[in-house]
């Protein structure tokens, strides 16, 4: 689904949120409720039906899980719930989305004068897993809310941040129980990452890849495993 609303654009596809072609930074589960009351505007979903969808894989979940996205929701897209322009709540029964919206909005292709940078693609991949990341700053650790949700022993809540900006990635280890390491060196302060190299967060080792008209690539080398404390 492409949805746009006033100069807010959301793809599900690739699970962003822009405001005049720049990222808005969003939780996964921040994401998913905006996709859902998208999705049945005008009408009212209600807290058990947003619960259900959104918090399947925590059965535990409660309102007050659901009352803090709806508040980070709100702060990333300006919205007042006082005088609510995107999201209404009707108190003790659900949300709804009241604002004015086109779904299904066409991509739109470059033009062939377009001398804008090419897009760059970030890649990082473990297992079987894979996920794809945008501009803007991402969150990686196991607590679900991250943007990228390692739920992995060893890797602490907040473990790291993934910055892109364009062919540019920087990396930053959140003062971590395990630390983070690219190619078996941990990670002090920012640093940046190239395409192929191996990204420790704790026990749990990710590929990093990126793909653009130009970008460095380098070549590693593995070596023995190290002991961690």
């Amino acid at each position: 689904m492409r949805a746009q609303f006033d100069d807010f654009l959301l793809d599900s596809s690739s699970r962003q949120l822009t405001r005049g072609g720049r990222q808005v930074p969003l939780s996964p589960k921040a994401f998913d409720v905006l996709v859902l009351l998208l999705a049945e505007r005008p009408n009212v979903v209600t807290k058990a039906t947003l619960l259900d969808r959104v918090w399947a894989d925590t059965p535990a979940a409660a309102d007050a899980n659901l009352t803090v996205v709806i508040a980070d929701l709100r702060r990333a897209l300006g919205d007042n719930p006082q005088a609510p322009r995107y999201l209404r709540t009707v108190h003790r029964f659900g949300y709804a989305f009241c604002g004015d919206a086109t779904v299904d909005v066409p991509a739109v292709p470059a033009s062939a004068g377009d001398q804008a940078p090419a897009a760059t693609r970030v890649v990082l991949t473990w297992g079987d897993e894979t996920r794809r990341l945008g501009d803007g700053e991402h969150l990686i650790g196991r607590d679900p809310e991250c943007s990228v949700w390692l739920d992995v022993p060893g890797v602490s809540r907040r473990h790291a941040r993934l910055r892109v900006d364009g062919q540019r990635v920087t990396i930053e280890d959140l003062a971590s129980t395990n630390g983070t390491f690219i190619d078996d060196v941990p990670v002090k302060g920012s640093q940046p990452l190239l395409h192929g190299q191996r990204i420790h967060f704790g026990p749990l080792e990710v590929r990093f890849r990126q793909s653009s008209a130009a970008v460095r690539t380098v070549k590693t080398v593995r070596t023995p495993a190290r002991r961690r404390s």
